[in-house]
């Protein structure tokens, strides 16, 4: 069998602005990140009744949410960060191929609370160390501290510019979903996506579009079957495997293949299935699966 991904274990933190970073960290920009801004004096009243988290918990020292946007079936429309910039401001880290969807989306909604949506045109960058603890410097990534920290419109300046792809083999590592191109919108189900793993939902807040569905999951459901980090048995380009791909061992169906960066990527599987080597329908490539390290115990 070949290598597994090596995860290091982290700690939950608080979600604050910090204005440092290490010399050591490294930085990209998310071409594939864009931010949209809601303001007026209804927009937090409009995010709040939209989205898994609470917006309501915003404050001048949690200034960073993650959290999704699902349709009424219960299926994600769209992940994203919001970052709160006053009561009356907030800023919506979108992936960028969704920036019309997601406008469009949110207009339906906004019939009555008559926010003003606009896109902005400041970069996302993330600011990272590699297969190291927290990193100061930004927003702490409201998912995983491990993620490292998002910056809006400048770098950190002291941080080594690398490329997006580096970022992103970083966050595939651990098991973490972004983006259209990991998710498939209005189709898979956010407790699939740790959602409930990555602090993006509350289960305490009002009532929210796709609410019934994902608090039912959370109070009586179980979910067998989750987002893992996967280590391919070879270097898969772009285009090489037909996305998302059956995964089995056997006849046995195990899961499904989301995404490839090389030789990991992110899979959907069912938890008997981690740590085993597995099959990709119409590939010669295999993988392994692993459980990351920063899952709570009691999941198996």
């Amino acid at each position: 069998m070949f290598g597994s991904l090596r995860l290091a274990k982290i700690s939950s933190a608080g979600l604050r602005f910090r204005k440092c970073c290490r010399k050591s960290s490294s930085v990209a920009e998310l071409h594939s990140r864009k931010l949209v801004e809601v303001s007026g004096p209804q927009s937090g009243k409009l995010l709040q009744g939209l989205f898994t988290n609470d917006i309501n918990s915003l404050s001048g020292t949690h200034t960073a949410l993650y959290t999704h946007l699902l349709n009424v079936r219960g299926r994600i429309m769209f992940d994203n960060i919001v970052y709160r910039v006053n009561d009356d401001e907030y800023l919506i880290e979108v992936d960028n191929s969704l920036v019309s969807k997601f406008l469009k989306f949110v207009s339906m909604y906004n019939i009555r609370s008559k926010a003003k949506i606009a896109v902005r045109d400041e970069p996302v960058y993330a600011s990272f160390i590699p297969q190291s603890s927290l990193l100061d410097g930004g927003y702490v990534d409201p998912r995983l501290p491990l993620l490292g920290c998002r910056h809006i419109g400048t770098p950190p300046d002291r941080a080594t510019t690398v490329s997006a792809s580096e970022y992103d083999r970083h966050r595939v590592a651990l098991g973490v979903s972004e983006g259209a191109r990991d998710i498939s919108s209005g189709k898979d189900f956010p407790f699939e996506h740790n959602l409930d793993f990555l602090n993006g939902v509350s289960f305490s807040k009002g009532c929210y579009i796709g609410q019934e569905l994902t608090a039912r999951t959370h109070h009586v459901g179980e979910t067998r079957k989750r987002v893992v980090p996967v280590k391919l048995s070879e270097q898969v380009e772009d285009g090489q495997i037909s996305l998302p791909a059956r995964v089995s061992l056997g006849s046995r169906a195990a899961g499904k293949l989301l995404s490839t960066y090389g030789d990991i990527g992110l899979a959907v599987l069912r938890f008997p299935y981690l740590e085993q080597e597995l099959s990709i329908k119409d590939s010669h490539v295999k993988l392994v699966g692993s459980k990351p390290a920063w899952w709570p115990e009691d999941i198996r």
